[in-house]
């Protein structure tokens, strides 16, 4: 007995998934502009010693790119297992 493969499906977009994908990039731009703002900043426009300020804004900018890292494997990476 021989059983047939099924055709390759592909995932369904919808309004929300295609707006869900532009808040998320949105997202990445102001973790990672904020980071850099904080890293960047002089101490009259935030007033924290620099070790904090490193370390925010680091985890700052690390965060960023994790979410961009998330947002692109969810949203615009293909999935292979449908591609066979």
């Amino acid at each position: 007995m021989t059983y047939q493969r099924r055709p390759p499906q592909k995932k369904p977009t919808s309004a929300y998934h295609n707006i869900m994908k532009y808040v998320s990039l949105v997202m990445v731009f102001i973790y990672f502009g904020f980071g850099l703002y904080v890293l960047l900043s002089s101490p009259d426009q935030i007033a924290l010693p620099k070790e904090y300020k490193i370390i925010i804004g680091g985890l700052l900018v690390f965060y960023g790119f994790i979410r961009f890292v998330r947002a692109y494997q969810e949203y615009f990476k293909k999935n292979r297992r449908y591609e066979e």
